[in-house]
């Protein structure tokens, strides 16, 4: 037999989905690894995907999207994000935000472009880039896992097509501020650059953070590919409904690898988001206060233990730098993996600069946060 796609068989399985399939084989195991809310759905986004069942929608949808859908994530964008589309030229929807992904990369690099991020950063990012041929320039975070603008800056090159942010950040927790942002789109606009921004988290944040959508800055939205999903805010990952907001020739581009792809998405939850949509976002308000609450233990705890932790500022992880174990991040996960039944994704899937940290999503209920941190907590002491 020929040989298979050495671009695919090369990349590894996902660390993140091996401790979730693992976790879910064992009833002992508790989970810090997969990045699921835990609240349920939100009721009129489950009706809206049963109705449209009920109704018969189980055809084809427009490759773009249900018109009613896109229409009010043009309203979304606008109310909240300060973004201004038009739903017919601006906006797709995608399978996930990790369609939305490919979609970006797929629609704007040539193989040998070069893409700049900061690391850590979420894993995808670095698949995608080998599979569409890019080159990564990986750019180290600071200590507080703030970007390192003058290191972004000194790193473009006549290769560079784009920045990829993600903010608020998984794995890092990080949120950028104004000024970072400002900073970054000074960058991408000096060089005449894409700017990639993955707003998957936009309402985790915490400590009087806020998100700024740069796609709703001065002379950024020609230049921005917004994605973002349904996936965080309603607690629906597996809707797996995304979307993207850019110019009109960059969604054009995206419609054309949609169609010979996966020529659409879920028709019927399409309505599921469309409902959800139409809720007043007030009901995240007491998740919001619990995954704060969450937050601070897991920080609170960490730094008891002797970990050195910066304080995450959104989404739902946080990512200790376990030097003072003399472990590396990998052997740490497995050891407590086999000791303490607790599944946390070590740094190194994270990009370069992390073999000596963890990813912990504190995406779980109160009390079994409490005992993963005990579980942890006994296994630091017999190292």
């Amino acid at each position: 037999m020929k040989e298979l796609s050495k671009k695919i068989r090369n990349a590894p399985k996902s660390k993140i989905r091996e401790l979730f399939d693992l976790a879910a084989g064992r009833s002992d195991v508790i989970s810090l690894g997969i990045g699921q809310p835990d609240f349920s759905t939100p009721q009129p986004a489950i009706e809206g995907n049963i109705n449209a069942l009920n109704n018969k929608v189980t055809y084809y949808a427009p490759t773009k999207g249900v018109p009613e859908l896109l229409q009010q994530l043009e309203n979304k964008l606008k109310t909240v994000n300060n973004i201004e589309t038009t739903w017919k030229d601006n906006i797709i929807l995608t399978n996930g935000g990790s369609q939305a992904l490919s979609l970006a990369f797929a629609s704007i690099f040539n193989p040998g472009d070069e893409i700049v991020i900061s690391s850590p950063n979420f894993i995808s990012y670095f698949y995608l880039s080998a599979f569409f041929d890019l080159k990564i320039i990986e750019i180290e975070r600071k200590n507080d896992f703030r970007p390192d603008i003058e290191k972004i800056k000194n790193s473009i090159t006549e290769k560079t097509k784009a920045v990829l942010i993600n903010s608020p950040n998984n794995p890092t927790g990080y949120s950028l501020d104004i000024n970072e942002l400002q900073e970054v789109v000074e960058i991408v606009k000096n060089n005449d650059l894409y700017l990639i921004s993955d707003e998957v988290y936009e309402n985790y944040l915490y400590d009087n953070s806020k998100h700024t959508s740069p796609a709703s800055l001065k002379d950024m939205f020609e230049r921005t590919i917004t994605l973002n999903a349904m996936s965080k805010l309603y607690s629906a990952t597996g809707f797996r409904l995304g979307y993207v907001a850019a110019n009109k020739e960059i969604i054009d581009t995206m419609e054309k690898y949609h169609q010979y792809t996966v020529a659409g998405t879920n028709h019927a939850a399409q309505y599921g988001f469309l409902e959800a949509l139409k809720m007043d976002t007030s009901f995240f308000n007491d998740i919001l206060k619990s995954f704060d609450e969450r937050r601070l233990l897991a920080y609170n705890r960490l730094i008891e233990m002797g970990f050195e932790v910066v304080k995450p500022k959104g989404a739902f992880y946080i990512m200790p730098k376990i030097i003072n174990f003399k472990l590396t991040g990998a052997e740490f996960s497995k050891r407590v993996m086999k000791d303490q039944a607790v599944a946390i994704v070590p740094g190194n899937v994270f990009g370069s600069y992390s073999e000596y940290m963890l990813r912990m999503s504190y995406a779980t209920k109160m009390d079994k946060l409490e005992e993963a941190m005990d579980r942890i907590e006994k296994f630091t002491k017999t190292i």
